[in-house]
């Protein structure tokens, strides 16, 4: 069994599997434990360990030092929560094949000098989850080919300048979760061919300005959650082969104007969760390979113009959790290739009519959770790619009409939590919504009003329920009228073409034409989610209904009539 990574799960090769096999996987897994077994019969094996071919896992809590019996052919040898605490120098002498070590979660608090002398071909060492705090500069000596060293999730807290000085094969170093405060200027001088470094939470404060002047070939680097406030200007200049950069879940207030300058091969940077306020207009400006850039949650009110006129290739943008109130009109005009969009969790009142416009590759925009009341009829029009767009818990009450007439395939539409007026001038939404019902989901949401569509499911909603009291032209009205024998009287001026009268509940509507009133609808009896009731059975009551071509009075008598046979 091959154990190619630290961040496995611990090793159990004879527990049944988690989930229900086949039976011909069933009679292959007990084939291949049987010979495993057989394996382990056969070849001797350290007391406390479990040997497979060249590979040992010692998991024995009572194992009380490093095994001196360890088979000479074995090349990987892993520890899970053994109770030695000592590794003593050159513990491995006696297995000069070996090329991977690991400790993981063990109670190793002491490392003496050279401790893993004598091991020529190692080149991948680990001690995550130890309680050790210091290690002195002579015990990783004679490491000619350690390509990987991992030092997670340990107790250390200050590390000698020299620890690293003889290291020079070292690709990837892991030093994340420790307590590390500061860093000695010229600690990662040898590490010329270094291409992953991982320092994330620590807590470092600061970086000497030298500090990764001899990493040419560094290609990520992981600062985050640390206890930054800034970062000098020429701590990141020599990282020209730099690809990824973690500078999230610090306290970063500020960002110098060309601390990223040279920064040339940049593709991805995290700055989420810290407390940027204000960026400088060059902030990005050499970042020309950047195509992923997240900066949610931080502390930004405004945009500068031309922020990310330089960045042609970002694919991913974060703005989420900001305090942004609007977005300038050309803050995305150069971003033809940006795919999504966040502007979730802002303040944000009020979009320009052309801010989107030149989004052609857009396939997410996020605007949920603004204080969004309005949008430009045309504001999506440019966003033939678009597939989900999410408008939920802003204050829109209503959508203009064709305003996703280019949006061609959308299917996921986010409108929940808006105060939706279920009126005529929602009848766009309502009419687009049934056109594609066959392929939109994701929209549940609800009337806030009138009371009497109060709680309504808009996308159920029917044309002919759509009215605007005292608008023109506006006559949708259901004329089926509850079971009853019905008096109406009105009396008013003379109405109007095609006036809608009502009261202010919403609950009494009336259509009128130039000779006559056609339609009446009364609110009978409390709908699910309102407590406004106009009128009950057997009964009589009267209303002055307004609308903007004059009043009318207009009483009513209702009686039940008794069910036919």
């Amino acid at each position: 069994m091959k154990f190619s990574s630290v961040s496995e799960e611990k090793p159990g090769l004879l527990a049944p599997p988690a989930q229900p096999l086949t039976k011909m996987f069933q009679g292959a897994w007990l084939c291949w434990a049987s010979l495993l077994l057989l394996v382990r019969v056969t070849q001797p094996c350290p007391v406390g360990c479990d040997c497979f071919d060249r590979k040992i896992f010692c998991s024995d809590e009572q194992l009380a030092a490093i095994p001196l019996d360890i088979p000479s052919h074995v090349t990987d040898i892993v520890f899970v929560e053994t109770s030695f605490t000592t590794v003593g120098t050159r513990a491995f002498s006696g297995s000069p094949n070996l090329t991977k070590v690991v400790f993981l979660n063990t109670r190793v608090h002491h490392l003496e000098p050279d401790a893993f002398g004598g091991l020529p071909r190692l080149e991948d060492l680990e001690v995550t989850g130890s309680p050790f705090s210091n290690l002195s500069a002579n015990i990783f000596s004679n490491l000619s080919s350690l390509g990987k060293l991992t030092l997670d999730f340990n107790r250390l807290a200050a590390l000698p300048e020299d620890l690293f000085h003889h290291m020079d094969t070292l690709e990837s170093l892991q030093l994340q979760g420790n307590q590390l405060q500061t860093l000695p200027g010229r600690l990662f001088q040898s590490l010329r061919y270094l291409r992953t470094l991982n320092l994330a939470q620590n807590l470092l404060t600061q970086l000497p300005k030298g500090m990764f002047q001899s990493l040419s070939s560094l290609q990520i680097l992981k600062l985050s959650d640390n206890m930054f406030a800034r970062l000098p200007e020429g701590v990141l200049s020599n990282l020209g082969s730099l690809q990824e950069l973690f500078l999230d879940s610090n306290a970063i207030t500020e960002l110098s104007p060309h601390l990223f300058s040279h920064l040339l091969s940049l593709e991805k940077l995290w700055l989420q969760h810290n407390a940027i306020s204000l960026l400088p207009v060059s902030a990005f400006s050499s970042l020309r390979n950047l195509t992923f850039l997240n900066l949610k949650d931080n502390a930004l009110r405004t945009l500068p113009a031309g922020l990310f006129t330089h960045n042609p290739g970002l694919l991913h943008l974060s703005l989420s959790y900001n305090q942004l109130e609007t977005v300038p009109e050309g803050s995305f005009a150069n971003l033809r290739k940006l795919a999504s969009l966040t502007l979730s969790h802002n303040a944000i009142t009020h979009l320009p009519e052309n801010v989107f416009r030149n989004l052609e590759q857009l396939v997410k925009l996020s605007l949920d959770s603004n204080n969004l009341t309005v949008l430009h009829p045309t504001l999506f029009h440019n966003l033939s790619k678009l597939q989900l767009l999410d408008l939920s818990r802003n204050q829109l009450t209503m959508l203009p009409g064709g305003i996703f007439d280019t949006n061609y395939d959308l299917f996921n539409l986010a409108l929940l939590g808006n105060p939706w007026q279920c009126d005529c001038r929602l009848s766009y939404l309502t009419s687009w919504l049934r056109l594609y019902n066959d392929r939109i989901f994701n929209t549940h949401t609800f009337c806030a009003g009138p009371a009497y569509l109060k709680g309504q499911l808009v996308p159920n909603l029917k044309q002919e329920q759509l009215v605007c009291p005292g608008n023109p032209g506006q006559l949708g009205l259901d004329d089926r009228e509850p079971a009853g024998s019905w008096d109406l009287a009105v009396e008013g001026r003379a109405a109007h073409r095609q006036c809608i009268y009502g009261n202010p509940e919403g609950t009494v509507l009336l259509a009128c034409e130039e000779a006559q009133c056609r339609w009446l609808n009364i609110q009978l009896s409390s709908r699910e989610g309102s407590d406004v009731t106009a009128m009950a059975y057997n009964s009589s009551q009267e209303w002055e209904l307004r609308s903007t071509c004059g009043s009318v009075r207009v009483t009513v008598s209702i009686e039940a009539q008794a069910a036919g046979p």
